[in-house]
């Protein structure tokens, strides 16, 4: 992992869809979520293997995120915010506060292990919110949220930010 944690681009060629492609994937997306990542295989680049792949209703009033899909969700909102766009999500989460976030900004999330529990990273969106004062930094919360787009550094560019609708403890 310590070879792709800086990258902008991974391509993997001469890829099979028999092979665990988006294991892969997430494991690159977890510690390095701005890479672009590629599959090839022996003739040219594969269609989207994971399209069509979510464990729940991106059509939902409210898609519901169980906890096991917290990182496929967030590794499909990183590569295309653009299907989130204006949807309303609801997931649990822990809190964290970076010092840098302005008032009124918190990023729940969850801890994702690509390998080991030495590969552990925080994986999670930015989220503003009018409930941050009295959330404890490391505590449990379960998130309602409508997604939007926007520039944030921490992203490199463009990414989601969830506009909270209810933060619970």
């Amino acid at each position: 992992m310590e070879m792709v944690r800086n990258a902008d681009m991974i391509l993997f060629n001469r890829s099979s869809l028999d092979q665990p492609l988006a294991a892969y994937r997430r494991g690159i997306k977890v510690v390095n979520q701005r890479a672009e990542i590629i599959f090839e295989d022996e003739e040219g680049e594969l269609e989207d293997i994971f399209e069509g792949e979510m464990p729940f209703d991106i059509q939902a009033p409210v898609i519901e995120i169980a906890p096991e899909d917290y990182g496929l969700w967030f590794v499909d909102a990183m590569d295309h915010p653009q299907r989130y766009q204006d949807k309303v999500v609801h997931f649990q989460g822990r809190v964290l506060k970076p010092g840098d976030l302005p008032a009124g900004e918190f990023v729940p999330g969850r801890i994702a292990m690509t390998c080991c529990a030495d590969d552990t990273t925080f994986i999670g969106f930015i989220c503003k919110s009018g409930e941050t004062a009295g959330l404890k930094e490391g505590g449990w919360v379960d998130v309602q949220a409508r997604v939007a787009i926007g520039y944030r550094s921490v992203y490199h560019g463009e990414g989601p930010v969830l506009e909270a609708q209810c933060v619970r403890e």
